[in-house]
């Protein structure tokens, strides 16, 4: 991936739409109704907070929380316990590391995760600059569904 430059980089974010949106996301999550005004907001802000509440709301219609059988947690709790044995191969290795390779392993993974977390943070804030140029009509070709 190549770096962005100074006119890439993200505008300041608009604190009152994204409270707004926070405020809706909160009102779904109690299942309360959302009847905070728009103020403060333009008029493309506030399609824009349109689209992605109907979209929020459309998403937490279909995704709805389940809760399992008891019956069937404690029998594949029952099969999942049968199937391990009693202290695997790895555990022990791990467990006889001198504590310096447990330690250097640790930081290991750790700058692994964070080195991960940084790429798939820079594509989204690839894939938002770009959708963002092309709501200016600067990149009118280009899609979220296109980039990638």
């Amino acid at each position: 991936m190549r770096p962005f430059s100074d006119d890439e980089l993200p505008e300041a974010p608009n604190s009152a739409l994204e409270d707004w949106l926070a405020a809706h996301a909160d009102a779904l999550i109690r299942g309360v109704p959302f009847a905070l005004p728009a103020e403060g907001l333009s008029e493309a802000e506030r399609a824009e907070a349109h689209s992605l509440m109907l979209l929020a709301g459309r998403l937490r219609e279909g995704l709805r929380p389940v809760t399992p059988d008891a019956a069937f947690v404690a029998r594949l709790r029952a099969e999942l316990l049968a199937q391990a044995p009693a202290r695997p191969a790895l555990l022990i290795g791990w467990q006889r590391l001198p504590k310096r390779y447990k330690l250097v392993a640790r930081i290991g993974g750790l700058t692994l995760t964070a080195g991960l977390a940084l790429l798939a943070g820079r594509h989204v804030l690839e894939l938002l600059l770009r959708a963002q140029r092309r709501e200016r009509g600067k990149d009118p070709d280009l899609s979220l569904t296109a980039a990638g």
